[in-house]
């Protein structure tokens, strides 16, 4: 329990921009480097942090996160993608942080925290700096990519997870 209450503690401090969403996502894909591992999780994006501009993206129950996901070893390549809406009376960062992540959270079966990062890649940094000062409700397409051990998404897989968008 008190493990719990520390949690959510540093979760607290963490997300300055919490917005609740109920999304889903599944992962497949096949190349020549291995086989396809599928990934999926309850919810969409839970969460922003990271700036002023976190405050700029809606992110609703239908803003999904598709997952591509390919074994390679012991690992799994994976690639996330998700689309952000631009929201009303937000204040800008006119000196963004340095590149954009997705945090993909969650516990393993001993209680244990599990965090997987992905890292926008450069065409999504770049949108993303385009989409700060554009019109409510214009989108942005965003993809992240990175590195899991196959362990830890086997042990988020289908679960309910924080997902955090770091921009």
């Amino acid at each position: 329990m008190k493990k719990f209450l520390l949690l959510i503690a540093a979760v607290a401090m963490m997300v300055a921009c919490n917005n609740a969403n109920q999304g889903s996502g599944a992962a497949s894909g096949e190349n020549a480097g291995g086989a396809a591992y599928e990934f999926k999780l309850t919810k969409g994006i839970t969460g922003t942090t990271g700036s002023k501009n976190c405050h700029l993206v809606d992110l609703m129950a239908d803003t999904p996160i598709a997952f591509e996901a390919v074994e390679n070893g012991d690992s799994i390549d994976l690639t996330a993608k998700l689309t952000a809406t631009h929201k009303d009376n937000a204040e800008m960062d006119e000196s963004p942080r340095e590149g954009a992540e997705l945090w993909i959270s969650g516990y393993d079966e001993d209680n244990k925290d599990l965090k997987v990062i992905l890292i926008a890649d450069e065409d999504s940094y770049k949108a993303l700096q385009e989409f700060f000062p554009k019109a409510k409700g214009e989108t942005v397409d965003l993809t992240f990519k990175g590195k899991a051990a196959k362990a830890d998404l086997e042990k988020l897989n289908g679960r309910e997870t924080t997902n955090t968008l770091v921009i």
